[in-house]
Formats: structure tokens, sequence, C-alpha cells
């Protein structure tokens, strides 16, 4: 089951109230774990037909903030490290995946990968958030 968001309507990557976002919508297929995909148009270049890091980055960010999802009801990014292994091109389609790892008050890790279809890694994540507000 989908966790609950609030007031993400106008979240960059997720909100469907956001009309230059991206309106990605994530599957949660255990809990905390949350996957998405998404067709990188050409307009998200850094060079041609080479995706622009920054999105991968934004991308990688948001799965794992919402594989946080069902143990809290807010947390933000403290840190991330992102590792690019290979170009992703443009054009094409991207996985996204996020996993939270470990809880340790109120500090969350986690894992992110952007692969294709065919399971090749171009980039991976780790990420720390901080847990702004518990699930009542």
């Amino acid at each position: 089951m989908a966790p609950e968001v609030q007031g993400n309507e106008y979240c960059f990557c997720c909100g469907a109230d956001n009309d230059r976002g991206l309106h990605l919508v994530f599957d949660y297929p255990e809990e905390g774990r949350a996957e998405t995909s998404l067709l990188i148009p050409e307009w998200f270049a850094g060079w041609k037909g080479i995706t622009h890091g920054g999105l991968l980055s934004t991308l990688l960010d948001e799965a794992m903030a919402h594989a946080c999802m069902h143990a809290v009801e807010g947390a933000v990014t403290a840190e991330m490290t992102v590792r690019f292994k290979k170009p992703l091109p443009t054009a094409g389609k991207a996985l996204i995946r996020g996993r939270l790892v470990e809880t340790r008050g109120r500090v969350m890790s986690t894992l992110g990968q952007i692969l294709d279809e065919a399971g090749t890694v171009y980039a991976e994540a780790t990420a720390k958030f901080m847990v702004t507000k518990l699930k009542s």
C-alpha cells in the first residue's frame, strides 16, 4: 500500500499540480522501497544526448525520500553522495529505485539506483535523511 503524503502537490518530481514538474508516480513493492520510471526528454541533456547529472541526482534524492515514507511522515535530505557509473542517454527510459537501509534515532540511511530496462546501472547514491515528523 502506498504511503499517504501531505503537501507534495507542487513537488517538482511527484507533484500533480506542478505544471512544469515531472509528475512521477511511485510504486512501493514493499515497505522501505520505492520505484518509478521516466522517459528522459532531450531537454534534460547536459551534453547532447546525455542526461544532465543534476537531474539524475534529483531523481535519486526523490526515490530515496519516497522509500522513507512508510516509516515516517516527514524527512528531509541531510547528506547525499552520488556515483555516476556511465552516461545515461536521453530519449531512453530510466528506472529509479530507492531503499531504506536503516533508521537510527532521527537519521534514516538510504540507497538509490538509476538503471535502464536491461538492468545496467548508470548512477547510484547513498543518503541520510533527517526525520522531521513521526507518524501519529
